[in-house]
This record gives C-alpha cells, sequence and structure tokens, in this order.
C-alpha cells in the first residue's frame, strides 16, 4: 500500500510539472496566437510577440516582456486586473488572480478630437446591463440586480479607467458605491476617466457613495448630455495627479489637463464636471478637491445644479464652484472652506444663488469674469467670510441682490468692480494666443464694442454692513448700487487700481505663471476718474449710509427717511460738480465728493 502510494504521488508531481511546461510553451508560442489562454497556470510574453486576447482569460502567472504587446481584436479594449485592482498592461511579472478582460470599444467623439475608446467597470445603456462593454473582473464587491447597482467596490490603477457609466435612455439606482480610482484621465470635458458619469438621457440616484479619485483630469463625477444626476450622503473628493513629462500648458477643450492659472489658481483635477444639457442634485454630500475646483460646469449648453445640506472644501487652492454660460448654481443649507473662490460666474448668463448657506474663503467670495452678466444672489441668512473681497466683478456686468445676509471681508472691500487682469485675455485682446481655442475656465474677453451703456446693478437689503464699493472699471461700466433698510459703513467710490507685482516688480503675463496668485490683486486708489462711466447710489427710506473714507461718486439719491453721516468724531461735507451741497433728501448728479474730516 505505501508502495502504491508513493507511486501515484510521483505520477500527481510528474503530471503537475508537466502541465507547467505545457503553460510555458503555450506563452512562449504567444506571438502566433490569435485566441487567449483560458485559466492558464503561467503565461510569457516575450519580446517581439503580440497576444491578441479575445477572450477573457484568467492566469496565475504573467510575465511581460520589454517590447511584448498584450492587445485585444480590432473593436475591443482590453483590461487587465490583478487580483481584482484595475491594472495597467507593462511591462513585469504579475501574480495572483490575473484576469484579461477584452470588451467591446465604447467611443465618444468630443468635438474634433479623435475619438476617445472609454473602459468601465459597469456599463449601463438604456436601462440594461450591458456585459459585453463591462469589465466584471474590476468589480470586486455587489452587483447589479434590475435597475440597481448595489454595493460596487471598484479600485483601479489605470488610466483613463471609467468606474460607472450610465447612459441612453436609462433609470437606474446606484446603492452605496466605492469607487477607488488613480492615475491621469483622458478628457474631463467628456467624462473620460470619471468615477460615475451619466449621459444621455439617463435619470441615476447614487446614495451612499464613496469615491476618490488621484490623477489629472480625474473627475468622480460626471454629468453630460441630459443627462439628471442626483447624488445623495455621499463622499465624493479628488486628488491632484502628476502630468506627463511631455504635456504643455494648453487651455484648449480636451486637451487641458491642468487648471487656467490666470485665474489666479493651481491644480491638475476638478472634482466634478456638469457640461451639456445636464442637471445635478448634491444633497448632504462631502465634496473635496486638493486643487482647482470642487464643483465645476464647462462647455454648458444649459446645466443647472443643486447643492443642499451639503460641504464643499478645496484645500491647497481653488474654487467651491463655477458657472459659465447657461449655468446655475444654487446652494442651500450649504457651507464651503474655499482656499480661493467660493464661486466663480463667467461668460453669459452665469449666475449663482446662496440660499442660507456659508462662504469662508482664502481670498474672494465670488468673481465674475468674461463678460458675465448672470445673476448673483446671496439671501436668508447666507453669511461670507473672506481674506479680500466679497464680490469681485471683472469687466462684467452681472445682477446682484443680497437680502438678510452677513457679508465679511478682512480687506475692507464688499464690492470691487476692476477690468479683467486675465494676461491670456489682455494677449488675446491684443490679436494673439496660444494653446488654442479658450475652455470655460479661460473665458473670452468681455465685448467692450458694444453701444449700449453696461452698468453693474447691485441692491442690498435688510443688511448691516461694514466694508467698501469700489468701481475702478470706470472706463468700461457704472456701478448702480441700492440700498434698502441697509446700514453700510465704508466708502462708495469711483478708483484707480494697480496691480500687484512680483517680488522683483515684474508684472503677471504669460509669461510669468509662477505669479499666478497675484491675479486678482489691486491696489486702489479711491478718486475721481475722467472716463465715462462711475458709481450711482440710491439710500431708500430706513437706510443709512456712514461715510467712513472720501468718496467719490456720480451720483446719489438720498430719499426721505434715509442718512447720510460721518462716523462720530468726523464731518462730512458734500461737493457737486465743486459747489457745497447740504446733505439732505434729494438726487445729486455729476462730479460728487462726500469729504470726511476729523472734527
Amino acid at each position: 500500500m505505501l508502495k502504491t502510494k508513493r507511486l501515484r504521488n510521483i505520477l500527481v508531481l510528474l503530471f503537475t510539472v508537466l502541465l507547467l511546461t505545457l503553460s510555458l510553451a503555450a506563452g512562449a508560442t504567444a506571438g502566433i496566437a490569435s485566441s487567449s489562454y483560458k485559466n492558464s497556470a503561467i503565461v510569457s510574453v516575450d519580446a517581439g510577440e503580440t497576444w491578441i486576447v479575445d477572450r477573457t482569460t484568467r492566469v496565475d502567472v504573467l510575465k511581460i516582456a520589454d517590447g511584448a504587446v498584450i492587445t485585444a481584436p480590432e473593436g475591443y479594449s482590453l483590461t487587465m486586473t490583478v487580483n481584482g485592482i484595475g491594472t495597467p498592461i507593462e511591462p513585469g511579472t504579475y501574480i495572483g488572480n490575473i484576469v484579461l478582460t477584452p470588451t467591446e470599444n465604447i467611443i465618444v467623439q468630443y468635438r474634433e478630437l479623435d475619438p476617445h475608446y472609454l473602459k468601465t467597470g459597469i456599463y449601463i445603456e438604456n436601462g440594461k446591463y450591458v456585459p459585453e462593454k463591462s469589465v466584471a473582473a474590476v468589480v470586486s464587491e455587489g452587483k447589479v440586480v434590475g435597475k440597481s447597482i448595489k454595493d460596487v467596490k471598484i479600485t483601479s490603477n489605470e488610466e483613463k479607467f471609467n468606474g460607472i457609466i450610465v447612459t441612453g435612455n436609462s433609470k437606474f439606482n446606484i446603492l452605496n458605491p466605492q469607487v477607488y480610482l488613480t492615475g491621469n484621465g483622458g478628457n474631463d470635458f467628456a467624462g473620460y476617466g470619471a468615477g460615475i458619469m451619466t449621459g444621455g438621457n439617463a435619470d441615476v440616484t447614487v446614495d451612499g457613495a464613496t469615491i476618490i479619485n488621484e490623477g489629472c483630469i480625474r473627475p468622480a463625477i460626471f454629468v453630460g448630455d441630459n443627462s439628471v444626476l442626483r447624488v445623495n450622503n455621499s463622499h465624493i473628493e479628488s486628488r491632484n495627479g502628476t502630468l506627463p513629462e511631455d504635456y504643455s500648458f494648453t487651455i484648449e477643450m480636451g486637451k487641458m489637463m491642468e487648471c487656467p492659472w490666470m485665474l489666479g489658481i493651481k491644480g491638475n483635477c476638478r472634482t466634478t464636471n456638469l457640461v451639456g444639457n445636464g442637471t445635478v442634485y448634491y444633497n448632504n454630500c462631502y465634496i473635496k478637491s486638493e486643487a482647482w475646483g470642487a464643483l465645476s460646469t464647462d462647455d454648458t449648453n444649459t446645466v443647472r445644479m443643486y447643492v443642499t445640506d451639503s460641504l464643499i472644501e478645496t484645500v491647497k487652492s481653488g474654487y467651491g464652484a463655477y458657472s459659465i454660460g447657461d449655468s446655475i448654481d444654487t446652494f442651500t443649507r450649504s457651507t464651503m472652506n474655499v482656499a480661493d473662490y467660493g464661486l466663480i460666474m463667467a461668460n453669459g448668463s452665469g449666475s449663482g444663488v446662496f440660499d442660507a448657506s456659508v462662504v469662508n474663503s482664502g481670498k474672494i467670495g465670488v468673481m465674475m469674469h468674461g463678460g458675465n452678466e448672470g445673476n448673483l444672489l446671496i439671501n436668508n441668512g447666507s453669511v461670507f467670510n473672506t481674506k479680500k473681497a466679497v464680490i469681485q466683478v471683472k469687466s462684467s456686468y452681472p445682477t446682484i441682490v443680497v437680502d438678510n445676509a452677513e457679508l465679511n471681508s478682512e480687506s475692507g472691500i464688499i464690492l470691487q468692480a476692476v477690468e479683467n487682469d486675465d494676461p491670456f485675455m489682455a494677449m488675446m485682446m491684443a490679436g494673439g494666443g496660444p494653446g488654442g481655442p479658450p475652455a470655460g475656465d479661460a473665458a473670452p474677453p468681455a465685448d467692450t464694442g458694444s453701444q449700449e451703456p453696461k452698468t453693474i446693478n447691485a441692491t442690498f437689503k435688510n443688511v448691516t454692513l461694514n466694508g467698501d464699493f469700489m468701481n475702478a472699471m470706470t472706463a468700461l461700466g457704472g456701478l448702480n448700487l441700492t440700498f434698502e433698510n441697509a446700514v453700510v459703513k465704508g466708502a462708495i467710490t469711483t478708483a484707480t487700481v494697480e496691480h500687484a507685482t512680483g517680488p522683483n516688480g515684474e508684472p503677471v503675463t504669460m509669461d510669468h505663471p509662477e505669479l499666478y496668485y497675484l491675479i486678482g490683486e489691486f491696489i486702489p486708489t479711491y478718486c475721481a476718474t475722467e472716463d465715462p462711466y462711475g458709481v450711482n447710489a440710491t439710500f431708500a427710506r430706513g437706510s443709512q449710509w456712514i461715510v467712513d473714507k472720501t468718496s467719490y461718486l456720480t451720483g446719489l439719491t438720498i430719499a426721505k427717511g434715509a442718512s447720510v453721516t460721518a462716523p462720530e468724531g468726523y464731518s462730512l461735507t458734500m461737493t457737486v460738480n465743486g459747489v457745497e451741497r447740504p446733505i439732505i433728501p434729494g438726487t445729486y448728479s455729476g462730479r460728487i465728493v462726500l469729504a470726511v474730516n476729523p472734527e
């Protein structure tokens, strides 16, 4: 019996060796094979050989030599997972549960660029799971059941890999997903490499998500086409990646891999992007960006964003949200803790609403640029705490309403109107500019050729404000201010500005991107100007202006029951076109100077 058992063991060992030898031989002939090696123990692909994987293949050991090629048949893409984690197919030796999955190409055409070939863990189209376009091996937990994706976990270290895509006429729920994607994306205007991507006419609800992406242009959330996405109770985060060695700075749409530094910010990954005609809702979410931006809109037709009971943060640099074109970003009972800007409003009618929300900014609360003519509403107990201006308007003509809100600026400036200091725009106006057509974050210059008078119209109701209102873009447009049931202590004035310069006095130009942090930094002088536009201020009944700095206006209306006075211990005189006038209710126009002097 012992001899029989020993003989059987020897035969088993010899048989195992034979299998390994055959597997090695199979790998050695990979260069002439067009089919895969299903459930092989070991596969080696040598230099100069090509292995075309035409079916899902599992191996225990995969050796890829320098110069070897592993690919899918034409019309397919190939993904490798190692122990359930998406892994780039690169030279090396891989050991474990290795799965090579060919999937039908998911083709996305963005503008004039070459087609993008997307790969994803789960692909839903027209309400159905499409296994031929899904890399099931990267989904280490959970499953797709009916119209729901439940408890899935997707981890990939492969560049440009998407976590979940839902498109077409789909109505789908994604419950408790975990998505962790590392490596650079391909095009964040097209969702190429996003954690969760919606497109077509999809209507998708995400609940309880954790999505953390790390890499250049690797958004956690992308909403495009006519899709609607609702994200509830979720943690959404992006972290910077490393730019390719051969990358050159550009602001061309679809090729840009870092933010336009001309905004005064840095970073290479915006956490979310909303494009086309998409609509997105974030409820009770934590949305964080290491740098660039947390909530972006770009390349828009008509988009709407609704953020409720959520916390938005940028850490090293960047904005909380961006609104461009026909875009409205609405924040309700939400908080922003941001490095540079709470909201940027750009181009066209890009607009923002802050309802019972808080913005804590290391620089500016809301900035408008690119000829923006949108609407800003800050109301219902909202609070802004900023180090620089609460509202900065750059060569734009928005309508602003602040009602029952608190605006606090360490610099003492509530509203600052200035000409756009974006050096790229200056170069465009001069007839040049590298990098192709500008992306949304690099909005085009304002149209200064129109004959229609352009104004900033701002109304402040039911507020007590300490800070200044200044118009230093008097060559481009006027500033009309209306105060209703408001108390204002500060200057309301025209001004000139000098731009802050570098440590050696160098100006901020396209040749000095290292001075990006000086964008938006102005040194004002309050004075009259010879320009065609100025400042008009109207104080309705019940309002009070305490003038604590000499101010220069072109129009002033004081209603009955309103007052314009100096602080305690100071006196105030008013001249209109050089003639002293009593400060009493009435309407005044011309060169108005309210001079403050110690008593």
